[in-house]
């Protein structure tokens, strides 16, 4: 039996941080405990699909730090995870026009403010989701996201396709939109200590 374990690394990092720890999360540990809470292994069941999704000003380059290659890495030794990179998008502000029509700047050191966005990785996401479903049939999928976007994907999965949802992360930080459908919620916030890293490894 395969189980499907997925990531939303913006997010995850976020809710990581948010917890006010100096060190990193590691990924190793982390899908180890997810085997092992969650995973039938005397019936053969295991983790075969694996993504890590994130965005970058230069997907490609990026793709090839160590922080990634490392994700990369198969299990045991590695979490083995497929790396998925989208473009990061900086984008100027400017005030409307009936306001001076201006570009917004800081009050007292005059910097252009920038909006920084996601290109598409929550689309990503929910394309690989269900395309990993409809091609591998698992029966369990580990979600480390947050977002309600991904409540439509998550609703068809758990409704219709009988999937057993865990989400991974804390309940400040994922959606009430998403809580109903999972079986069970492995809170980071409560497990922090067994899923730090001894050695951070930097996240760029």
């Amino acid at each position: 039996m395969a189980a499907a374990w997925f990531v939303d690394g913006a997010y995850l990092y976020k809710a990581w941080t948010g917890l006010g720890r100096q060190d990193a999360l590691d990924y190793v540990k982390l899908r180890e405990l997810l085997a092992h809470r969650y995973c039938d292994t005397a019936a053969g069941e295991r983790i075969e699909e694996a993504y890590y999704f994130n965005a970058d000003q230069e997907p490609p380059s990026a793709g090839q730090s160590a922080f990634h290659m490392a994700l990369q890495y198969p299990p045991p030794s590695g979490p083995g995870l497929r790396v998925k990179l989208y473009w990061l998008e900086r984008k100027q502000l400017w005030w409307p026009r009936d306001m001076g029509g201006e570009q917004v700047v800081h009050p007292r050191t005059g910097q252009p403010f920038e909006l920084v966005q996601q290109k598409a990785v929550d689309v990503g996401l929910a394309t690989h989701l269900m395309r990993s479903h409809a091609k591998r049939g698992w029966r369990k999928l580990f979600l480390a996201a947050g977002d309600s976007d991904f409540h439509e994907p998550v609703q068809n999965l758990v409704e219709h396709e009988n999937v057993d949802l865990i989400l991974i992360g804390t309940l400040r930080t994922i959606s009430t939109e998403l809580q109903p459908y999972a079986r069970d919620i492995l809170r980071i916030d409560e497990l922090a200590e067994q899923l730090a890293r001894v050695r951070p490894l930097r996240q760029p």
